[in-house]
């Protein structure tokens, strides 16, 4: 699938909960789904996604398999904070966040600037699929 697909097929999609399909999708699922569907890589998931973990939790255990950038880069996954502490994740696709924000919500467009102005910080990442933070880079965990 081309990623110009990818974003027709999901924009205006409504967030879900551990949604990681073609219907509804939650911010970490609609990653999972573009990483599989354009790039053909399969991305790690920890048992605590599927186990309905809570966000820190389910972030801990897959940020070690990223290795953060310094700017955005196409198909890259941007990590929106609060205060100190990560929030939401999305993607970086034709300069923009792709992403799946909250109840009620849905798959959308915004500007990086925006996501810069609403969260305290945002960082960027590139899956880099390996445990070893040798190779993959040091992944910071939130305190």
């Amino acid at each position: 699938m081309l990623k110009q697909e990818f974003i027709d097929r999901m924009d205006g999609k409504p967030w879900k909960n551990r949604g990681c399909t073609f219907d509804a999708a939650d911010c970490w699922g609609l990653i999972a789904l573009y990483y599989r569907h354009v790039l053909g890589v399969n991305i790690h998931h920890t048992d605590d996604y599927e186990s309905d973990r809570e966000f820190l939790t389910c972030y801990h255990g897959e940020i070690v398999f990223w290795r953060q950038a310094t700017t955005p880069s196409d198909g890259c996954m941007f990590v929106a904070y609060e205060d100190q502490h990560p929030k939401h994740v999305g993607l970086v696709l034709d300069g923009q966040a792709f992403h799946s924000r909250g109840e009620n919500g849905h798959v959308r467009l915004d500007k990086l600037r925006t996501l810069q102005k609403v969260y305290s910080k945002v960082e960027f990442y590139i899956y880099a699929s390996y445990r070893d933070s040798a190779r993959s880079g040091d992944a910071k965990r939130a305190a």
